[in-house]
């Protein structure tokens, strides 16, 4: 067991008081130093910082840039704040205050920065104070108040300002951008009791100058400034100077007058925007052409009298609502603005801007455009990324379709501008906007796939449409419409356009039973003027619906419609209408006709009989030849060709070479393209049979044999004794009937 020795413990009363007097022990080793200009730390109870520990607490030091304190030279003060083991504490609102209340500060409170630190500065409570005072610095850190103090000494500052010069002559002016240099002299500075002299400037102000410096400490009781023009003259007849003393309430005004700068030179500036369209066209209608005047530093130069006229006045053309020149007064920056309002005639115009009274100085700005706006019926182009896709049997084969919008002149039309899109089959975007493309072209772009339902012909109508106005014949050049109602004006020839509609057979005929009408709410009822000149001729891709125009030019829905072909997977290759020479068959009877519908009018199929590839024999051929087919889809009523990309090859049977000459791939076509083969028998061969393989973009493949034979037919066979078969067999046969 181990044992205790009762002298280690202290128990009861006895205990209270050993606790007691080592407190006090502690405390009084907790005593403060002596005084200096670094203040006196007071230390108060353990407290915490932002999270202090149980036993912190914190130190606050002083230090004064000078022990004396002057209206001219006044103090900066600096505190400390540091923890028990010295770190300092940032973040703690630090408060100042003297006891005799002779100081004022800068500010009645500081944050301590990441070293602990903040400053304020000390100056006299007023200049005529003297004596001596205690600063006070004071934080609260984890809930308990802890201060630092020092003294410090005022002396009283009895100063008076006894002249306030300029070296630029009495009676004359400060040239523009000169300079000048400017004396202040005091009264009752001396060295023991600097003063701070403060000048201000209202062109400094204004920013149209500056002083060098802008503030001197002296105990000579002398002060020079320099004043450098920066074009004051053009806004002010004088140079406002005022100069105070610091921590009085002396203060002194100078005048000083300043020359005005002369303009030297007046620039274009821009216009915004710099193309607009004609009145009532629904755009931008105006534009704002900026100039500016400068003098001889180059900078802008104010309240200077611009005259502004533009190079045409046609067609109720404004500046500023004048049809004349107008007169306006350039702003402080030396800028003037001018409004264009366009008037009804497209043209590019120029603006001139002189200033009044010096012929000398002009500029015209750069050309801004006066466009038509409105996109034009012969300039409004339509083209589609492939015209036969393999869409009958596929869903979603992908196409695109682009409108070029132009208007009268063939300049672009506003960004913006809404195109219609509408389809027969599948599914296409409905309304695009009109955009710029890198080369600076309008265009929109509609993008489109198959669908169902797929018509039976596999070829698919597709309209865009938008408002614009009627295409006409510019006689005169005027760029505007004649009517024939002015003298000396002639009538001028237009495209009379009705309403749109959907051509499902684009053959440029309503059929009011089949066809879709888009009504666009024009309202006309009028039979529809054919235009005299072939250049306004219309045709299946503009459709119109018949008795709808109004036989006067104006807007209209320019529209422009094509056809796309949904081609079949399968194909059906065909020699043509007619057989190949030496396509025979027995007794002459070859492979069924097609009957195929070529095109449509005036709502009636034309159609044409096809011979087809399949089960065609070729006798009496020579032992090498090139043949040529027709690369046409599956599709049972109408003659299309197959799809864009689909690609051609031939094989055959040993002891004959054959290749494709031409006609792979499939380009993008409207018709079925042909195809070139070339066919040879070696030596020892006389007949084969070659093998012409289609394979869709979607990769199905169509093959269709073709036998080929050197060997006679019908009464050019020899039998022999006995007839072979074969010999029969050619015997029977004869040339295909066309």
């Amino acid at each position: 067991m181990q044992e205790f020795s009762m002298k280690n413990v202290v128990t009861g009363r006895h205990a209270r008081s050993v606790v007691y007097l080592a407190l006090t022990a502690m405390l009084a080793a907790c005593g403060g130093g002596g005084g200096s200009s670094a203040g006196t730390p007071v230390v108060g109870p353990d407290a915490g910082a932002s999270s202090p520990t149980a036993t912190d607490s914190a130190t606050v030091s002083l230090k004064l840039s000078s022990t004396t304190v002057t209206a001219g030279a006044p103090a900066t003060v600096t505190v400390t704040v540091v923890n028990k083991s010295g770190a300092a504490i940032p973040g703690l609102v630090v408060k100042f205050s003297t006891d005799a209340n002779l100081g004022a500060f800068s500010a009645s409170s500081a944050l301590t920065d990441a070293n602990g630190t903040a400053s304020v500065v000390l100056s006299p409570a007023a200049s005529t104070t003297a004596g001596a005072d205690t600063l006070r610095a004071t934080v609260t850190y984890g809930g308990t108040d802890y201060s630092g103090t020092t003294g410090f000494q005022l002396t009283a500052t009895n100063v008076t300002i006894a002249s306030f010069t300029s070296d630029v002559p009495s009676g004359t002016s400060l040239s523009a951008y000169g300079q000048a240099n400017l004396t202040v002299s005091l009264a009752g500075t001396s060295a023991t009791t600097p003063v701070n002299v403060v000048l201000t400037s209202s062109c400094v102000t204004a920013g149209k100058g500056t002083i060098t410096p802008s503030n001197v400490t002296t105990s000579t009781g002398k002060a020079t400034f320099t004043f450098r023009d920066g074009g004051c003259g053009a806004v002010a007849t004088s140079e406002n100077l005022q100069v105070s003393v610091t921590g009085t309430s002396l203060t002194q005004s100078l005048s000083l007058p300043v020359a005005s700068p002369n303009a030297s030179s007046i620039g274009f500036v821009s216009a915004s925007p710099n193309s607009i369209y004609l009145r009532g066209s629904g755009y931008v209608e105006s534009a704002d052409v900026t100039f500016q005047v400068k003098d001889a530093a180059n900078n802008g130069l104010p309240n200077q009298t611009v005259v502004l006229e533009p190079s045409v006045l046609v067609g109720g053309l404004t500046l500023d609502g004048q049809t004349a020149a107008v007169t306006k007064i350039t702003d402080s920056n030396g800028n003037v603005i001018v409004r264009v309002n366009s008037g009804t005639v497209p043209t590019p115009v120029r603006i001139k801007a002189t200033l009044q009274g010096n012929n000398t100085i002009s500029t015209v700005s750069s050309a801004l455009a006066i466009a038509v706006g409105l996109p034009s019926q012969l300039n409004f182009s339509f083209a589609q990324g492939t015209r036969n896709i393999e869409g009958y049997d596929i869903q979603g084969t992908a196409n695109t379709y682009t409108i070029i919008a132009s208007d009268r002149l063939g300049n672009p039309v506003p960004n913006g501008t809404a195109i219609n899109f509408i389809a027969e089959a599948g599914q296409i975007e409905a309304i695009k906007q009109s955009a710029l493309n890198g080369s600076g072209i309008a265009t929109a772009t509609a993008n489109a796939v198959s669908a169902s339902p797929v018509p039976k012909d596999g070829r698919v109508t597709v309209l865009a449409y938008a408002l614009g106005e009627e295409s006409f014949l510019d006689t005169n050049g005027d760029n505007v419409y004649n009517d024939g109602s002015e003298a000396g004006k002639p009538k001028e020839d237009f495209q009379d356009l009705g309403d749109v509609f959907l051509d499902r057979k684009y053959d440029n005929y309503f059929n009011a039973t089949d066809d879709q009408f888009v009504p666009l709410g024009t309202g006309d009822s009028k039979a529809c003027v054919a235009a005299t000149s072939p250049l306004l001729a219309t045709d299946v891709s503009i459709p119109m619906k018949p008795g709808t125009c109004s036989q006067t030019w104006g807007r209209a829905h320019v529209r422009r419609a094509l056809q796309t072909i949904y081609s079949t997977s399968a194909a059906y290759p065909l020699w043509g209408t007619s057989w190949p020479d030496n396509a025979v068959g027995v007794g002459g009877v070859c492979a069924n006709s097609s009957t195929l519908t070529t095109t449509y009018v005036n709502d009636v199929a034309q159609q044409a009989v096809f011979k087809p590839v399949v089960g065609t024999q070729l006798y009496g051929m020579p032992s090498g030849a090139a043949l040529t087919l027709i690369a046409a889809d599956a599709n049972t009523v109408a003659y299309n060709p197959m799809a864009a990309g689909t690609a051609i090859s031939v094989t055959a049977t040993d002891g004959m070479s054959v290749s494709v000459l031409g006609g792979t791939p499939v380009p993008s076509t409207s018709t079925p393209s042909g195809v070139s083969l070339s066919y040879k028998f070696d030596d020892k061969t006389d007949e084969g049979t070659m093998t012409i393989s289609f394979r869709s973009p979607s990769g199905l493949i169509t093959s269709v044999p073709v036998k080929v034979s050197t060997r006679a037919y019908g009464s050019g066979v020899v039998l022999s004794s006995p007839a072979t078969q074969d010999q029969t067999y050619r015997q029977s046969l004869a040339k295909c009937s066309n």
